[in-house]
C-alpha cells in the first residue's frame, strides 16, 4: 500500500491506497502504513544510534527477566511461600521485564516513531512495576525470619531434641542467608532494569527533538511525501 501526506494552505491531507493483492485486511494496512512512510521514520544517524542502544538495553531487560523467573523457583524450591512469595513476584515481575525487553529490541529492528513511541511508553510503566520489585524485594529482605525447629523437637529426648535444634538451626541459617543474598542481587538487577527502561525513555525523548530538527523533514512537509510498502 502507499501513504501520501500533502500539505497546502495550512491544510495536511493524508491519502491512504490499500494494496488489493496483500493478504492483510484494510485496518492492518491502515497501521502498518504510517510506520513505514518516510515522515514516520527515524534518521539515519538518529537510526543507528538507537538500534545499538535498544539491542543493549533491550538484552538488559530480557536477562533481568530470566533472572527473577530463576529467583521465583529458587524460593518455591526453597519451600518459601511467605512475603515475596505471597503473590509469586518474582514470576511476574520477570515476565513484564521479558515483555519490555522484547518490546525494546524490536525497536531496534523496525525504525519508526510509531514502534519507538510504543515502546517508550511500556518502558515508562514497567520502570514503576520496577520499583514496586525493588520495594517488595527490600520488603522481603527486611521481614525475613528463621524458621522455628520446636514443632520438630516436642517428641525427642532433650538430648536429640538439642541435636536437632542445632541441626534446624544451621539449616535454617543456611537457608535464610541464601534468600536475603538472593533478595539483594534481585534489588540490584531490579534496580538496573529501572535505569535501563528510563535511559530508553530519554534516548526516545531526544529522537524527537532530533526530528523537529531535522531540516530533510521540513523541507519535505510543504510537498507530497510518498511513501510506499508492499503489504
Amino acid at each position: 500500500m502507499s501513504l501520501s501526506v500533502s500539505q497546502d494552505e495550512g491544510v495536511i491531507v493524508i491519502t491512504i491506497t490499500s494494496n488489493p493483492k496483500s493478504k492483510w485486511p484494510i485496518l492492518c494496512q491502515i497501521l502498518g502504513g504510517p510506520c513505514v512512510s518516510p515522515i514516520c521514520l527515524l534518521p539515519k544517524k538518529v537510526n543507528k544510534e538507537m538500534m545499538s542502544i535498544a539491542t543493549s538495553l533491550g538484552i538488559v531487560q530480557v536477562i533481568v527477566g530470566i533472572l527473577n523467573i530463576v529467583a521465583g523457583i529458587l524460593f518455591m524450591n526453597w519451600g518459601i511461600n511467605d512475603h515475596i512469595m505471597k503473590w509469586n513476584t518474582p514470576f511476574w515481575l520477570g515476565g513484564v521485564f521479558l515483555i519490555s525487553g522484547i518490546m525494546t529490541i524490536l525497536e531496534s529492528c523496525i525504525a519508526s516513531y510509531v514502534v519507538i513511541v510504543l515502546a517508550a511508553i511500556l518502558n515508562e510503566a514497567i520502570g514503576l512495576m520496577a520499583l514496586i520489585g525493588v520495594s517488595l524485594y527490600s520488603w522481603d529482605l527486611v521481614e525475613t525470619r528463621s524458621y522455628s525447629a520446636d514443632d520438630y523437637s516436642q517428641a525427642l529426648t532433650p538430648e536429640q531434641r538439642m541435636d536437632t535444634e542445632s541441626l534446624m538451626d544451621i539449616k535454617n541459617w543456611i537457608t535464610m542467608s541464601s534468600r536475603g543474598t538472593l533478595d539483594i542481587v534481585m534489588i540490584v538487577f531490579t534496580i538496573l532494569q529501572f535505569c535501563a527502561n528510563i535511559t530508553f525513555v530519554v534516548k526516545t525523548v531526544r529522537a524527537y527533538v532530533v526530528r523537529d530538527d531535522d531540516p530533510e523533514l521540513h523541507k519535505l512537509l510543504p510537498e507530497e511525501i510518498t511513501g510506499k510498502q508492499e503489504c
